[in-house]
């Protein structure tokens, strides 16, 4: 069996709707500036994530999935909120429907620079400041209520 669950259901199913477990991590620095990564396929931002896959626990997928797309290793992530339901519908360009239980976490990393390697699914990665942080129009779904409550300063964990 293939390690990679999406690209296995897609295999079968083809671009229908499907259910999937969504990963990502809102991450922080000392100076309270979000990292954001703008995506590849629709050009919108978004903390960073991905789906799990096969064998892989959650704290080892949202670990990995940052690596992936930004090749910072975290040491500790904590459960932020849980976001489901038709916010968490993603149709991709290429005509694949999802609709995701998104697991969101969240990790404070030291000051740190960022490599400018990234993976394909971003064009760029880096620290915004609040006052920087992208226009709602240029947010992925659910991005702009996490970056949100973050700046409220609502650790509490959120479950819709």
């Amino acid at each position: 069996m293939e390690k990679d669950y999406i690209r296995y259901m897609r295999n079968m199913i083809g671009h229908k709707k499907m259910i999937s477990v969504g990963l990502g991590c809102l991450i922080y620095n000392d100076r309270n500036e979000i990292l954001l990564e703008k995506r590849s396929d629709n050009s919108l931002y978004c903390i960073p994530g991905g789906s799990i896959d096969f064998d892989e626990t959650v704290i080892e997928g949202v670990k990995r999935e940052v690596k992936e797309e930004t090749g910072i290793e975290l040491d500790e992530v904590s459960l932020f909120m849980i976001q489901s339901g038709e916010k968490a519908i993603l149709t991709y360009p290429n005509g694949d429907v999802t609709s995701y239980v998104d697991l969101i976490f969240i990790s404070k990393v030291d000051d740190i620079s960022l490599d400018k390697k990234h993976d394909e699914e971003s064009t760029s990665i880096r620290f915004y400041k609040k006052e920087e942080i992208p226009p709602s129009n240029e947010l992925l779904r659910g991005t702009e209520e996490i970056i949100s409550k973050f700046y409220e300063g609502n650790f509490r964990v959120v479950v819709d």
